[in-house]
């Protein structure tokens, strides 16, 4: 027993652990090798699998809200209308501002032209040549003396419609476009659908008084804000005079519009007007100022042009622009290429803002869905996510966000040996660990 742990005893000494070292290696080193290569292959898959989860193990799409809250206060008093329905909105966002009777469904008169442009725009090109018939041009009222026989382009055609208020025009545009009134008017309630003007309905491309031809304000301001967004259109609802050729004659047609505030009203951009018995006077009018665009809506009212400017002077004077999303405002990054590390900022595609009536506290909620990964190589402006503003409840944007840059791929052999790399950083990472934890 004794000697049993003297032998132990002096197994312990340093200086014959180190005497006896080298005849050790010497007689384990395949042994000792082996076990070095078990230890940086097993180091060098938990590497693998670092880097793998590194870029990989995260969800598919980022996503953030934020609010955006407006000083609270006393509101101002809202503006003086004598219509029967009015309505005011803000023309970049659509948001409500003032409303009186706003959904409520009456005839509309010849406001139903800017219906009848943006069809027209849909299905026509503004060269092409169209052969006025007799129905066109017996239809009579406001009108642009159209003779059967007579050849317009759709531009010119277009030119009557918006400027002039042509009910002739109308009727060519429609009869051309589809072969008839009421496949024309059956387009024109498919596109109000389609821009959320559901409480409208067409019967005629001109406006003329029909049991169930109605729209309603709020339409109508949704209307003619598609009017506006239409390069061609918007120039013609701004245009006071317009003089079309008139084949035969030695003077052309001066089309004269019957808009009111425009070059009157400071900033004025159009758009529409109407009037029958049964409809009253009727304004679609819009304005821009201070980066401020507005679209003023007064139905059935002896006093139109008063009814708009009141809402527009209120709607300049009483509101306040709220960014919700700046053009270059960074929402993230979305990875193009894991090996080598490759990123794009991800940006809105436009700025996105609204109006805030002073002091009502309004509450905006911005949300944010950005791709963490990209599918393939990216170029500037490709979409990599959503942002979908709200206000009250309504949805007033759901807009792209777009690569701010573009970027491209690595090869695959150049993507292996960068996987390489990252693989031994890692390996270095844990070598490294228990030396960074100590000391």
């Amino acid at each position: 027993m004794k000697r049993v742990y003297k032998n132990y005893y002096q197994s312990r000494d340093l200086g014959a652990l180190a005497s006896g070292f080298p005849a050790l290696l010497a007689r384990n080193w395949r042994k000792l090798l082996l076990g070095l290569a078990a230890v940086t292959l097993i180091l060098f898959l938990v590497s693998c699998l670092f880097v793998l989860a590194d870029f990989h193990l995260w969800p598919a799409v980022a996503q953030d809200i934020k609010s955006i809250e407006t000083p609270g206060g006393s509101p101002p008093p809202a503006p003086a209308v004598h219509a029967t329905a009015a309505v005011l909105i803000d023309q970049e966002s659509g948001r409500v501002l003032y409303e009186k009777n706003a959904h409520d469904r009456l005839p509309m008169a010849s406001t139903t032209k800017m219906m009848t442009a943006l069809v027209v725009r849909e299905q026509l090109d503004l060269g092409d040549q169209v052969t006025i018939t007799p129905g066109p041009a017996s239809v009579g009222e406001q009108e642009i003396w159209l003779s059967p026989g007579e050849v317009l382009t759709v531009e010119e055609l277009l030119w009557a419609l918006m400027v002039q208020s042509a009910n002739d025009a109308a009727s060519a545009l429609a009869e051309y476009a589809t072969g008839g009134i009421e496949s024309f008017a059956r387009l024109m309630n498919k596109k109000a659908q389609s821009i959320g003007a559901v409480d409208s309905h067409f019967t005629n491309p001109h406006g003329l008084d029909e049991p169930e031809h109605y729209s309603t304000a709020y339409d109508l301001a949704l209307i003619g804000r598609e009017v506006l967004a239409d390069p061609v259109l918007s120039e013609m609802a701004s245009c006071k005079q317009y003089d079309l050729r008139w084949p035969g004659h030695p003077y052309p047609r001066t089309c004269l519009n019957h808009n009111e505030i425009l070059g009157r009203y400071s900033g004025a951009t159009g758009i529409k007007t109407g009037y029958t018995a049964n409809a009253g006077k009727c304004l679609v009018a819009s304005a821009t100022r201070d980066s401020k665009s507005l679209i003023a809506v007064s139905l059935n009212s002896e006093y139109r042009e008063s009814d708009v400017t009141s809402m527009l002077d209120y709607g300049f004077a009483a509101t306040a622009r709220v960014v919700l999303a700046g053009e270059v405002q960074d929402l993230g990054r979305t990875r193009v290429s894991a090996y080598p590390r490759r990123y794009v900022t991800v940006v809105p595609k436009r700025e996105l803002a609204a109006l805030s009536i002073l002091g009502s506290g309004d509450t905006f909620q911005v949300k944010t869905a950005t791709l963490r990964e990209a599918g393939s190589s990216v170029q500037k402006g490709d979409a990599l996510g959503k942002i979908v503003c709200r206000a009250d409840g309504r949805q007033l944007y759901k807009e792209d966000a777009v690569a701010a840059s573009s970027s491209e791929r690595e090869g695959v052999l150049a993507g292996i040996l960068w996987f390489l790399w990252y693989s031994m950083c890692w390996a270095g990472r844990i070598v490294a660990a228990p030396v960074l934890v100590w000391l």
